[in-house]
């Protein structure tokens, strides 16, 4: 069973708000290096939010990326308890980045940590990835704890030292977003580019500042689009993060990649790799395939699944009962290189050899498909964002001048689409994308019928099954949010229930977020 996250913080907290000592181990530094915490601190993160519970069966299935061969509650919303505690590991590990920026920030410490990288630097990097954290954390569940390292307000009360700290209050939505904003925008300010972000430790850029920079200011076009519609003050950060210099290539991406063994590989691959409850969505591969939707066949199909045993690419139905998905026979896996997942390896179903799993925070492609919505679905930004895609995913260069070449023209719903396309393996950016716009229009949506035509033998038989998404839930559209753990009812009541009683819906997953006006 999990321990309370508020009483893990109070712990941690007290523990360092001076020197961290760890009594009783002469062998052990009295303050850890903070490459050595922020590598780690990293690793954690996304490991918690790339893994087999919050991204394997709660926003992949939610996307209709994968959906579930068995055990298909979560595929229909029927969530369990373990997705929602994660919210304890998010915590564990911005506290983690809070603590780098207090033996950064504090003069008893600050010089020897500066023998890892230049404070400021530090400092910097950490308030990008708490805003990368608590952005997706507010995406998730709405009004949350929420701690701010420079601005002074009384509903900020996450990760502080007082007698209040076992039960902070929620800040709201509104507050929140805002703050982000401006935290990426002084973290940009504070970064000196002629010195090491980290000396060692950073997985992510090996210490650059520029690439350190870029990444705040892509994330900074992130929350701001997707807030604009309800903070009209956030087109100034639009406009400033796209000048001050957001990622232009593939080299930019903020991506962190895993060695290929057992001991320190993917999380993500380590739960999948033996596995073959998981296939691809009956909605996905008909988008890919060309069978919905104007683009044709898409050439990251091959890198998305794993041809099906008559080398056909079929997708599972989505939103069925448990038996109806068992009997199932001819789906399409999840790409080898992504689960790990070795058809070829000695030893039968379960062998596997790894590879060298990458998970991203945030790609390219997603940047450009920004641009091309604020410059008004500008076509020159739509073709970028698809030909960055498929870069990132290994497609070679013909296939990708081939398929540009024929893209429908740039519209709303067409570099939406694309984008819902490159995001696949980042499937809570594309969660936050579906509830902001509205699209992809090709999810099969609660109550629907359809129909699948799958080739059921090796002389090519084709049968035609019937199918209709029945949701455990009663509900019109995709699930808007996560609810909140049910631990936080008892633990910090009072402020669990004024949370609740500013959502639209209460403590549901029907409840609309701040930004999802659509």
């Amino acid at each position: 069973m999990k321990k309370n996250i508020l009483l893990i913080l109070g712990v941690l907290l007290i523990m360092s708000a001076c020197d961290v000592a760890y009594e009783g181990n002469p062998n052990a530094p009295e303050v850890p290096p903070t490459y050595s915490i922020f590598n780690d601190a990293v690793k954690e993160m996304i490991d918690d939010t790339h893994d087999e519970w919050f991204q394997g069966r709660f926003t992949l299935p939610t996307m209709q990326y994968w959906a579930q061969t068995e055990y298909t509650e979560e595929d229909r919303y029927q969530y369990r308890e373990s997705m929602r505690e994660t919210w304890e590991q998010l915590y564990i590990n911005v506290e983690n980045f809070r603590q780098i920026i207090q033996l950064n920030t504090d003069e008893k410490t600050a010089g020897s940590m500066s023998a890892y990288g230049a404070n400021v630097n530090q400092i910097a990097a950490c308030r990008i990835m708490i805003a990368w954290s608590f952005n997706l954390m507010a995406d998730t569940w709405g009004d949350i704890p929420y701690w701010s390292y420079s601005t002074e307000d009384a509903d900020f009360q996450a990760l502080l030292v007082n007698d209040d700290v076992l039960k902070p209050v929620y800040a709201a939505q509104s507050k929140i977003y805002p703050d982000l904003l401006k935290q990426l925008s002084e973290a940009v300010a504070m970064i000196d580019v002629n010195a090491p972000v980290f000396t060692t430790g950073d997985p992510l850029y090996n210490g650059d500042a520029e690439k350190w920079k870029k990444f705040a200011n892509s994330l900074r076009l992130r929350i701001a689009v997707k807030i604009e519609s309800v903070y009209p003050a956030a087109s100034t950060h639009i406009t400033e993060a796209i000048s001050s210099g957001v990622f232009e290539s593939n080299d930019d991406n903020a991506v962190l990649v895993y060695e290929g063994n057992e001991a320190n590989g993917s999380s993500f691959q380590i739960a999948f790799a033996s596995r073959r409850d998981f296939a691809v969505s009956h909605s996905f591969i008909n988008l890919l395939d060309g069978t919905v939707g104007s683009f044709g066949i898409d050439p990251r199909i091959s890198e998305y699944a794993e041809p099906n045993q008559f080398g056909n690419y079929v997708g599972i139905p989505y939103g069925v009962p448990n038996a109806t998905s068992v009997a199932f026979k001819w789906e399409s896996l999840p790409a080898s290189s992504i689960t790990g997942w070795d058809p070829n390896a000695s030893g039968g179903i379960g062998a596997h050899s790894y590879s060298d799993g990458v998970q991203a925070l945030m790609s390219y492609s997603e940047v450009e498909f920004l641009k091309s919505e604020v410059n008004g679905w500008s076509q020159t930004e739509y073709v970028k964002g698809v030909e960055a895609s498929m870069e990132e995913w290994g497609v070679n260069a013909t296939d990708i001048s081939t398929f540009v070449g024929t893209l429908p023209a740039s519209s709303e719903e067409n570099v939406l689409t694309q984008k819902y396309i490159a995001l696949y393996m980042q499937a809570h950016t594309a969660w936050a994308e579906y509830r902001r716009t509205g699209y992809p229009t090709t999810l099969v949506a609660a109550g629907d019928s359809y129909s699948v035509d799958v080739v059921t033998d090796a002389v090519g038989t084709v049968q035609t099954f019937n199918y209709t998404f029945t949701p455990l839930i009663s509900v019109t559209d995709i699930p808007y949010r996560m609810e909140y753990p049910n631990q936080e009812s008892t633990l910090n009541g009072d402020n669990y229930k004024v949370a609740v009683s500013n959502l639209t819906d209460g403590n549901t997953i029907k409840s609309r977020l701040w930004w999802d006006v659509n």
